[in-house]
């Protein structure tokens, strides 16, 4: 399960956000009972969006190239 703070990447080549790095902000329940929505912080697009996690891969430190610009 991702935690609050978590540095995602949208991981799903036929999502608009594919390639998009963001910050988990929230949880706003299930949208099947294997997956949730998660609220996605984007700091390029300035705005927050829910995604399904099942289409989100957890970012290591040093991997999200615009890391220091979503804190």
């Amino acid at each position: 399960m991702m935690e609050l703070g978590t540095i995602v990447m949208v991981d799903h080549p036929r999502h608009p956000f594919n390639g998009c790095v963001g910050k988990v902000v929230g949880r706003r329940g299930n949208r099947t009972p294997d997956d949730m929505w998660i609220l996605i912080y984007f700091a390029d697009k300035m705005r927050s969006y829910l995604v399904p996690e099942s289409i989100l891969s957890v970012q290591t430190s040093g991997s999200a190239p615009d890391d220091k610009a979503l804190h």
